[in-house]
């Protein structure tokens, strides 16, 4: 294949992946932007630059003290845009872009290599271009790209994908370039894993890389790298959980398995999992906070029956087709670090899709790169039509996606909609509802989330404000209370802001209403 065919390849899927995302420019700072751009000023002070760069920031109470990688990207955005957040969706937009660009180059390297040690094989170039595509433009994709602080799933996929494009030309026949290549490999993986903690299988995907692209060939070279890989980011795990703050006022709770233990969780995970693979054909399903209601229909039976046949399914093309399962496994172990094994505060979430969605592209254009296309013309015209068709279905999903994503209150509203038994949704949404002047509803929304989570002072709080600026101060004074009986941080407003709880413009409201009930 020709150079200027890569080219215009490479310039078709990034035009593609940038189209469908343009409408995140014109977005808000929206859900975990807000404590992290809006409120912390952490990322806003270049001289915190020299410890993030040093890593020393691992044992700081701030946001993402343990992904150094992405408060870097977040304070350079900092340092170019302030707090207009056009800059920082321009840069998510890009990083994707740059995902896209570098996905095809990567299934254009596998799929050539294998085509060329034997099998039978059709075009690879339309296997890796139709697995690009599909990555450009699948709904799954749109929580990580549209939210600028779930940046690090975006990020933990780029730097993976670059160390196996390094990958891919080691070794050479030259020590120095084989050299270069392998650091250049190794320092890719470690930003990984400095970006998220999803960065902790890439020793296991490149080993797998090995064994099913590169066929065992050079071991000592690749065993070294594969070591060293592993050393790197093993090191980089060790100090960020040796460095781990004893004492936080962000993270005041620990996070916790689903249903509060461990053999719970894992009757739970294997209906996540399977919803989850649910995601992927139905972009309905996507919804900005998942709780059980969302896994609702999903019985534990229905999961792992889903669960076998995937497996099966992949077990046989797999045999016929290797790279079907080097996608498979690069799926699985993208997804192993947010499956609860260990408590993380979100049990699920479509972010989590982002990085696994890199071995689901890969799967997809191996099967359409071993398919035998018929040699009629119309036929071969009427498969290419349909693969076109389905990503321009896909692409206008998401496009309406990232409309749910413009500001808080589409965002909450259609979240509500589709998960209204979600505390997170109900409190945020009266929060927008406040903001935009619909007292009103914002009460009626602020006591559905106190009936959701009785034990949770928030909504209480943001009531407070809201009987406030009804001229209600009796009603308002008595829901502060309220809300100080479950978290004496209430009383002392200035508390909620140090711990990103609130931004100062609303903690100042309260501290109004705090100055006149707690006066005595």
């Amino acid at each position: 294949m020709s150079r200027s065919t890569i080219t215009l390849m490479v310039i078709a899927v990034s035009i593609t992946a940038a189209a469908v995302y343009l409408p995140t420019l014109g977005a808000d700072f929206v859900y975990d932007d807000i404590p992290q751009i809006v409120i912390d000023n952490y990322i806003h002070k270049a001289a915190n630059l020299g410890e993030v760069l040093s890593f020393r920031v691992l044992q700081r109470d701030v946001l993402d003290h343990n992904r150094p990688i992405m408060l870097l990207s977040l304070m350079i955005d900092s340092m170019l845009w302030g707090h207009n957040p056009v800059g920082y969706h321009l840069s998510n937009l890009l990083l994707h872009v740059l995902c896209t660009a570098l996905l095809l180059l990567l299934l254009l390297g596998i799929f050539s290599r294998l085509a060329g040690s034997g099998g039978r094989t059709t075009r690879p170039f339309l296997g890796a271009l139709f697995g690009a595509m599909l990555f450009a433009v699948h709904p799954a994709n749109t929580e990580a790209v549209c939210v600028v602080s779930f940046r690090e799933d975006i990020l933990v996929a780029f730097f993976t994908l670059i160390g196996l494009s390094l990958a891919q030309r080691f070794p050479t026949q030259r020590k120095l370039t084989t050299v270069l290549l392998g650091s250049g490999c190794a320092l890719s993986m470690l930003a990984a894993v400095a970006s998220k903690e999803s960065g902790a299988v890439v020793p296991a995907l490149l080993l797998i890389y090995w064994l099913v692209v590169r066929q065992r060939t050079h071991p000592r070279e690749w065993i070294t790298l594969i070591a060293v890989v592993f050393a790197v980011t093993v090191g980089f795990l060790a100090a960020r959980f040796a460095c781990e703050p004893g004492h936080s006022v962000i993270f005041t709770e620990k996070p916790v398995y689903p249903d509060g233990s461990f053999s719970k969780m894992l009757r739970i995970q294997p209906r996540i999992w399977a919803f989850q693979l649910g995601v992927l054909f139905r972009p309905d399903l996507l919804c900005a906070d998942k709780t059980g209601y969302t896994i609702r229909n999903v019985s534990l039976t229905t999961a792992l029956l889903v669960l076998a046949v995937t497996a099966i399914g992949t077990f046989v093309l797999a045999r016929r087709n290797s790279a079907v399962g080097l996608g498979a496994a690069f799926y699985w172990l993208a997804l192993l670090p947010v499956s609860n094994l260990t408590p993380i505060y979100r049990p699920m979430a479509d972010r989590y899709l982002y990085f696994p969605m890199v071995g689901v592209c890969l799967a997809v254009g191996a099967i359409i790169w071993r398919l035998k296309i018929p040699q009629n013309r119309w036929m071969r015209t009427l498969l290419i039509m349909g693969a076109a068709a389905a990503c321009s279905v896909l692409g206008v999903s998401t496009v309406q996606q990232t409309r749910v994503w413009q500001n808080e209150r589409s965002l909450w509203e259609t979240t509500v909609e589709k998960n209204p038994y979600s505390f997170t949704a109900n409190n945020n949404l009266g929060l927008a509802l406040f903001d935009d002047g619909e007292f009103d509803k914002a009460v009626e929304v602020f006591k559905q989330a106190c009936n959701l989570s009785p034990g949770d002072a928030d909504p209480w709080a943001r009531l407070a404000i809201t009987y406030d600026a009804m001229q209600m101060p009796n009603l308002a004074e008595e829901a502060l209370r309220q809300a100080a009986a479950r978290d004496q941080r209430y009383t002392d407003p200035a508390l909620l802001v140090e711990s990103l709880t609130w931004e100062p413009r609303l903690a100042k409201k309260l501290q109004t209403i705090a100055d006149r009930t707690f006066k005595h």
